[in-house]
């Protein structure tokens, strides 16, 4: 690619809601965990509180003083085994993700995965998608101390991909995600599997797609090159961006 500030260096991607079709799954993991231990989360609050967060922080949203941290930490560690045995064998990939992971691999893209989740989670759903090795970098929840809208999450991978920040492009489905993603200072691609579209677009988001049928590396290309071009030269990347 060339050395161009409008142009694309690497691709940031979520895991829930962009490589599968999860939210819905992980609301069931947590009403069956749920009825275990007597704790009643709703759809609203499931939305509301646990889409793009680590689930420490929205059970202490959720249930405030109710928990304290080694409880909570046990608490989201079950809730994910429970998701692991449960439902991992019955995720969906996103439309599309697949050919779009191969052809960017194809493309020589730099890519990494950023989420929220468990390094346990990723292990299982790449194995579950058949992606195991196929992004550069990998970094999850415990890799940072402060969850989505934090931008860490992101401005982390960048830096262990090598590459600036604002010549990423980060694919969120979450009003959380994209809020990071735009902190850290990149162009972000908006999937609308957990959110209504104009959610994503009022957070952020460049653009929104519904999923990825049909999309290549020169889709994501030109996203990139059009929000940049869509910017103020005073706006996220600067005049003096490298």
């Amino acid at each position: 690619m060339a050395s161009e500030v409008s142009d694309l260096r690497a691709v940031l991607f979520d895991m829930d809601g962009v490589l599968v079709v999860s939210n819905p799954l992980h609301f069931r993991a947590w009403q069956d965990f749920g009825r275990q231990i007597g704790l009643v989360v709703t759809e609203e609050m499931f939305y509301r509180e646990f889409s793009g967060r680590k689930n420490e922080e929205a059970l202490e949203a959720l249930f405030p003083g109710r928990f304290d941290a080694d409880q909570r930490a046990e608490l989201s560690r079950r809730k994910e085994a429970l998701f692991r045995e449960r439902y991992v064998p019955l995720l969906l990939p996103v439309p599309g993700v697949r050919e779009l992971v191969i052809d960017l691999r194809r493309r020589s893209v730099p890519l990494a995965l950023a989420t929220s989740g468990p390094p346990e989670n990723v292990r299982a759903i790449l194995r579950h998608l058949k992606l195991e090795g196929a992004f550069d970098v990998v970094v999850t929840g415990q890799d940072v101390t402060a969850a989505k809208p934090d931008p860490a999450i992101f401005r982390i991978s960048a830096e262990r991909l090598g590459v600036p920040c604002e010549r990423t492009l980060v694919i969120e489905d979450s009003v959380a995600g994209v809020r990071a993603a735009r902190a850290a200072g990149a162009v972000c691609l908006g999937v609308s599997t957990s959110e209504p579209p104009s959610r994503l677009e009022e957070a952020g988001a460049a653009h929104v797609v519904a999923d990825f049928t049909g999309m290549k590396a020169e889709t994501l290309e030109a996203i990139f090159r059009d929000a940049r071009g869509r910017e103020a030269p005073d706006g996220p990347m600067g005049t003096d961006a490298p």
